[in-house]
């Protein structure tokens, strides 16, 4: 069995590795983590540095699964719809387990909300966190 937890490496995200590691342990299964890079293909001049935010990720993730109780799986990839990816690479997990920014109104216009399309379009159970608070 494996329980797939999708990280942007921000506190939401860090809250989704944690509960997927904690559940992975209490069932014997394996945790997947899992970042996604986003690749604007129509818009190359918004991506900062893929290659190098791959590379950071990469090392954060392989550092979390260095501390774990649980066999981990370390997975990054770089997409141009990041829920999309998400949502093909959480294919038979048995949960997915991600964070949500909770964005309103024209911040998630704008941005959009992966959470909510992840959630939309899975095909898998869903564990959204709400936002984490910050200064708490």
């Amino acid at each position: 069995m494996e329980i797939c937890a999708a990280t942007d490496l921000s506190p939401a995200g860090d809250a989704a590795v944690a509960l997927a590691l904690r559940w992975a342990e209490a069932h014997g299964a394996t945790a997947v983590l899992l970042h996604v890079v986003h690749d604007p293909v129509l818009a190359p001049a918004l991506a900062d540095d893929v290659p190098g935010d791959t590379q950071r990720a990469r090392a954060a993730l392989e550092a979390l699964a260095a501390r774990a109780n649980v066999p981990c799986h370390v997975e990054v990839r770089t997409a141009e719809d990041v829920a999309s990816t998400i949502v093909a690479a959480s294919r038979g997990a048995a949960y997915l387990i991600v964070g949500s920014h909770g964005k309103s109104g024209w911040q998630r216009l704008r941005l959009g909300s992966v959470a909510t399309a992840v959630l939309r379009q899975s095909h898998v159970p869903v564990v959204c966190l709400p936002a984490v608070a910050s200064g708490a």
